[in-house]
């Protein structure tokens, strides 16, 4: 089989088929390309045979494929199989569960839909919308993430120096300050003391006169 080449997005495929006779009910597939979607269906046929013997009601799997992952969920009761691919292996485990999960969410709470009764791909319509919505809101969050991871830090490398400078500087003034406070003390003192030897000069002169 041809290596799968995808597109720019994350989540190329998300599909749920009904397990007892391998029948996809609904899928939504980014590519254009015949061949291509072809050889993802043919792939999820494989894995809904496959899925009654490899998984247990509940259980939850991630395989890897060519250069990306096919996520897969069991419903509970053993029904249903949910699978979503990824392009890339880098892709959150956690995250393309937690879109298996929502998407299980949609197909189980409308109770119109005849899961056990309904044929292959008549649930294309009813639920491509919701989809295509529920695919785009994930990989909006993956590359919400993304971006986030590129931008780049502050850089502190100078602070350091800065701050040196900064300390200098206020050690600086304190010191100026300090000869200051000095200078005006001994001004004082000699102030005092030539006021103290003029009062005596002028005691000793006015004994003198008198």
């Amino acid at each position: 089989m041809q290596q799968q080449t995808w597109g720019n997005g994350h989540l190329p495929f998300l599909a749920v088929g009904r397990v007892k006779d391998s029948i996809t009910l609904a899928y939504y597939i980014e590519s254009v390309d015949t061949e291509q979607q072809d050889q993802t269906q043919e792939v999820f046929q494989k894995l809904l045979k496959a899925s009654s013997q490899k998984l247990a009601a509940g259980q939850r799997t991630r395989l890897q494929w060519n250069n990306g992952s096919v996520c897969c969920l069991m419903d509970e009761q053993g029904r249903l199989l949910y699978c979503v691919v990824t392009s890339s292996l880098s892709y959150p485990e956690r995250q393309a569960y937690q879109l298996l999960y929502d998407f299980r969410g949609l197909v189980e709470r409308d109770d119109t839909i005849d899961l056990d009764n309904s044929a292959e791909h008549s649930l294309n319509d009813k639920l491509k919308d919701q989809m295509r919505e529920l695919v785009k809101k994930y990989e909006s969050m993956q590359d919400s993430k993304m971006s986030s991871a590129n931008i780049t830090p502050p850089d502190t490398s100078l602070a350091p120096a800065y701050q040196g400078r900064e300390m200098q500087s206020g050690n600086y003034k304190k010191w100026i300050l300090l000869v200051i406070v000095v200078a005006i003390i001994v001004l004082v003192i000699i102030w005092a003391s030539q006021g103290s030897k003029d009062d005596k000069e002028e005691k000793k002169a006015l004994i003198m006169y008198i």
